[in-house]
Order: structure tokens, then sequence, then C-alpha cells
């Protein structure tokens, strides 16, 4: 089981990131909100790290931020990508086939997309 603890430390890493790279391009939160597709209250608690973000959400965000999606990683350790990705590995195990050829064609887009 994953500790708590670590995640939600993880989850604040991401979220300071996120407010850092926001704040360097002079967005407001509900400037980026909109232009992700997000209420500003959501991207206010994926900020304050309350809020577990999505990986198509991170996604999403470093593509309008126009940063590689590893920035806002920046400052996790490597204990907390362990992590966060033993929690997309508990995701994955449950998605049908058709899911998983989704996700493996995205993987494949974001290898490909330069940041």
């Amino acid at each position: 089981m994953i500790d708590d603890e670590k995640k939600n430390e993880m989850f604040v890493n991401i979220g300071k990131n996120i407010r850092y790279y926001r704040e360097c391009k002079k967005l407001t939160q509900e400037k980026l909100a909109e232009k992700v597709g997000l209420s500003p209250k959501h991207l206010s608690r994926l900020e304050a790290g309350r809020h577990i973000p999505y990986f198509d959400t991170i996604i999403m965000i470093a593509k309008e931020l126009d940063i590689p999606i590893d920035a806002l990683l920046e400052g996790v350790e490597e204990n907390h990508i362990n992590t966060f990705l033993t929690m997309m590995k508990s995701d994955i195990s449950t998605m049908s086939t058709n899911q998983l050829k989704m996700l493996k064609q995205c993987i494949k887009m974001i290898k490909e997309y330069k940041f």
C-alpha cells in the first residue's frame, strides 16, 4: 500500500510546480483553468496539493504552459515518482482492452510531441 503522507507530499510538489510555471507565464488560475478546461476551484486544489492530478490533466497543463511534462515533476523525489507510477499501475490494471489500446496510442503521441 502507498503511504498517504508520501502521496500528499508528491501532490504538493506537483502543485507548487504548476503554480510556479503558471505565474512565470503571467496567467491567473482562472485563465489557465479556462484554457485547459478545468474549473478555477479545481486548479486551485491541484496547486495546493489537495487534489490528485490525473495524468491527462498534467499533460494538458504542461502543453498549455509550453513546458515538458517532467518539469511538473521537478523536485519530486525518485521514490515519489515510483509512488506515482504505482498509482498509475493500479488505474491501468482495471482498464478494458480498448482503454489500454487508447492509452498506448496516447503514450506514443506524448513521446512524439516536442514540448
